[in-house]
């Protein structure tokens, strides 16, 4: 009533309001996407609208002016129905903007100040052309309103709140220097339960604070998005918005997975029995019944359950949010007096990788005879150990579960705990899921004959079936997904190589079963034991199994270096931080090659230390974050020098990089120089990050496509580095850790206390090679204050490249 604040709602049940409108959109974001059937009902994103703005007027007493889409996620086909609904403006983040701009991004400079300051900074107008309706736009800063979020927590509050009005007075002179005529609005918008509980005083100092310099200011003022446009009409437009979300141009977090496209599969079969009902009336339910049936419809179109499909965000109990999920759905069915269908009971969710009694290392080649010779057949391969462990049970008949690859085929061995024999008529079903096939069945294949199925831990693609009668094989079958929960032979039948004597049966099939599969594809794994058509018992028991296709020698190698193991101190001071996490040598690269085949220029690093995920890293990277640069042409003087922000070192005069490779756990990309030499993000690229822990390995796998037609890697220059991966970097880096003087829980030690040390902590180079790592990261200039952004490329270390002798 005062004016003091504006209260803003959502749509109803916080959809991704876009992807109600067409699934589609997403393709404009990312094309490789995993894409589910397509969901396009408006309609419902328009109920959404409509309930929302209902609820506000019941809580309120009058019309909502403002509309926070749920996720900051907008597109230019949503813009009629956000008007329609009466609301005056809108908000998203930066990307959407720049990508409205026709921009990659907004730059920054040093101190974080975006450089293109006039554009950020101001409201625009989004119309609908054909019906004439308009929406009003704000747009956040990520980096300011992530500060608050996530980073001011840990200053003393009155320093907090003093940083955050100085970035806003750098923000005015760098529109001083733009010339750019006033006023204008910057937004700072961020999820509000998220920060406070990790303040110290729940951020009440931080808050004074900021109130009191902002109240204080004679050149800031505080304003709610109303009272700016009353004031200031915008006068901006954009003429298309572009499809994506406050953090993300695309939608990647609720769509674009494999589990992802399932629920959204789940979902569209729901929406088309409904549809019948609410829309089409080719059948009939009470209208309280429909009403409620619709309810949860638009409770299921929630963008949270969608959140946590994928393996881009984990909340470490994704099963649980899977569970209400399928739960509103079949809600649905049974407020239309409907049974529940068999695919609202499958989980979306696969279980958790089991650690296995014994990791994967590397290929295995076993003689598929029901024998085990020698210790070395099985001694690289994955196995499970059921027999004496904790989650051994008394009516097991199998003690072990082992898995592999060679060359060629994909290999099996389960043990039974006396012999097979004693078994009698005995199946042992092994179930693999491909990615990228569509069909999948959760049933086992016995069940989906039976009343109660028994739904596997994951959802397979293809089953090798494997008969045993009085401990002889009398029969293996290859059976691949219906995709209706059931199996159908496959015709032609593979060779498959079965043994089984003893307690030991083998199995090897040929891995040329499975069409359009690569290297660094993940299948997930179980084997089942069933007696007389009734399933006794799962390996593993407490989730499943994985393997990871390795590199199956089609990889022609470019260059191999030994690194010097022990190096892993920088420029010979460096300290890890004192937190247990940083075990010893988890920075110490000690091989490292570079490969191709007919897609993709491929990386290997291997580390003399651990590769630990302590904070659920979605690919299995959390501590290491690691740089290669690839110069196509080394001396011709093309490409950046500078390596990407915060590395705080250059490549040699006369090299530049023409791509970088920058893996880490959550944000990795392949990157090109723009004009500036500024790092330009290579969007919609199928650039794969793998982690194997058994071996201590990274693969990084990128498109030859990104290199040109024209590029020979035998001809190019290589430069290969690792620093400590953070999610909390200073101003002006990403994502390496810093180090100061003395090392600390978070913070590496060894610094000289200069502002333009590097923070690589190893650098591949042979033992041989002239100048050292050493001496190569620690000669520079050194510079005790000043603007890193005025630095030259030679202000910093050095970095050598590597090229093939």
């Amino acid at each position: 009533d005062k004016g003091q604040i504006e209260v803003i709602t959502t749509p109803y049940a916080h959809p991704i309001l876009p992807l109600l409108y067409d699934t589609n959109l997403e393709k404009a974001g990312n094309t490789e996407a995993v894409m589910p059937d397509r969901f396009s009902y408006p309609n419902d994103a328009i109920g959404q609208l409509k309930k929302s703005v209902e609820i506000y007027q019941a809580h309120y007493g009058r019309a909502p002016r403002g509309l926070w889409p749920g996720e900051g996620s907008v597109a230019q086909e949503i813009v009629k129905m956000v008007g329609d609904a009466g609301y005056q403006w809108t908000a998203s983040g930066e990307i959407v903007l720049a990508k409205s701009l026709g921009l990659d991004g907004f730059t920054r400079d040093s101190q974080d100040t975006v450089q293109e300051a006039d554009k950020l900074y101001q409201p625009y107008v989004v119309e609908d052309k054909q019906y004439g309706v308009k929406v009003n736009m704000i747009f956040r800063d990520l980096r300011l309103s992530d500060l608050i979020g996530f980073e001011y927590s840990q200053t003393p509050g009155k320093q907090a709140a003093d940083d955050l009005m100085q970035r806003l007075e750098n923000i005015r002179q760098e529109l001083k220097k733009e010339n750019a005529t006033g006023p204008h609005l910057v937004s700072i918008i961020l999820d509000g339960e998220n920060a406070w509980e990790n303040y110290d005083n729940d951020g009440k100092d931080f808050l004074n604070a900021l109130y009191q310099d902002l109240s204080d200011s004679k050149t800031v003022k505080a304003v709610t998005p109303t009272e700016y446009f009353a004031l200031h009409p915008p006068t901006q437009t954009i003429d298309q918005l572009f499809p994506g979300a406050w953090f993300s141009a695309n939608y990647d977090t609720w769509i674009g997975e494999e589990e992802e496209a399932t629920a959204w599969n789940y979902l569209l079969k729901t929406r088309e029995t409904l549809y019948d009902y609410d829309v089409s009336k080719k059948k009939s339910i009470a209208p309280d019944k429909l009403a409620r049936a619709l309810d949860f419809m638009y409770l299921a179109e929630g963008s949270d359950w969608f959140w946590w499909y994928g393996a881009d965000q984990n909340s470490g109990d994704d099963a649980y949010f899977d569970r209400g999920y399928r739960a509103l759905l079949a809600e649905v069915y049974k407020s239309l007096d409907l049974d529940v269908p068999e695919f609202v009971q499958v989980p979306i969710i696969s279980a958790n990788v089991a650690t296995p009694s014994q990791q994967p290392n590397g290929l295995i080649n076993p003689t598929i005879d029901g024998k085990v010779t020698s210790t070395a057949e099985w001694k690289s391969a994955g196995a499970y150990i059921a027999a004496g462990s904790a989650q051994a049970r008394s009516a097991d008949v199998a003690s072990a579960f082992y898995y592999g690859l060679d060359a060629k085929n994909i290999s099996f061995r389960v043990d039974a705990k006396s012999d097979w024999k004693s078994i009698g008529n005995a199946s042992i079903g092994f179930y693999l899921a491909q990615p990228k096939v569509k069909n999948k069945s959760a049933f086992t294949f016995y069940s989906t004959s039976q009343s109660t199925k028994n739904v596997m831990g994951f959802q397979a693609t293809h089953l090798l079936q494997i008969d045993l009668k009085n401990g002889v094989v009398s029969g293996a079958k290859l059976y691949t997904s219906d995709g209706q929960n059931g199996w159908e032979e496959t015709s032609p039948q593979p060779k498959v190589f079965t043994a089984s004597s003893g307690s030991i049966l083998e199995a090897a099939l040929p891995l040329s079963t499975f069409v359009d599969f690569e290297t660094g594809d993940t299948f997930n794994l179980a084997a089942v034991v069933s007696q007389d058509q009734r399933d006794l018992q799962s390996i593993p028991s407490t989730g499943l199994a994985q393997v990871v296709i390795p590199d199956l020698g089609t990889t022609q190698m470019v260059l191999s270096v030994d690194d010097p193991v022990g190096d892993d101190h920088g420029p010979g001071k460096y300290t890890y931080p004192t937190d247990g996490v940083f075990k010893p040598g988890v920075f110490d690269i000690k091989h490292f090659e570079v490969g191709y085949d007919d897609k993709y220029l491929a990386f290997k690093i291997t580390f003399a230390g651990p590769l630990p995920n302590p904070w659920g890293s979605p690919n299995n990277l959390a501590v290491q974050t690691l740089d290669v640069y690839v110069d196509k042409d080394p001396g011709s003087g093309t490409g950046a020098r500078k390596l990407m922000p915060g590395r705080n070192a250059s490549l040699p005069k006369g090299d530049g990089w023409d791509v970088a490779v920058w893996a880490e756990g959550w944000t990795p990309g392949v990157f090109t120089p723009d004009a500036d030499g500024n790092p330009k993000h290579v969007d919609n690229l199928d650039f794969k990050v793998l982690v194997d822990p058994g071996l201590q390995q990274v693969t990084l796998r990128v498109p030859l496509s990104v290199f040109g037609d024209k590029f020979n890697p035998t001809k190019a220059g290589y430069t290969a580095v690792v620093m400590s991966q953070d999610g909390f970097p200073a101003p002006g880096v990403w994502r390496v850790r810093d180090v100061d003087p003395t090392a600390s829980q978070w913070r590496l030690g060894g610094s000289p206390g200069d502002i333009n040390h590097t923070r690589i902590i190893d650098l591949v180079e042979p033992a041989d090679a002239k100048p050292t790592q050493e001496e190569a990261l620690s000669k520079y200039p050194s510079a005790a204050s000043g603007d890193l952004d005025k630095l030259t490329p030679d202000d910093f270390a050095i970095v050598p490249l590597l090229t093939a002798k």
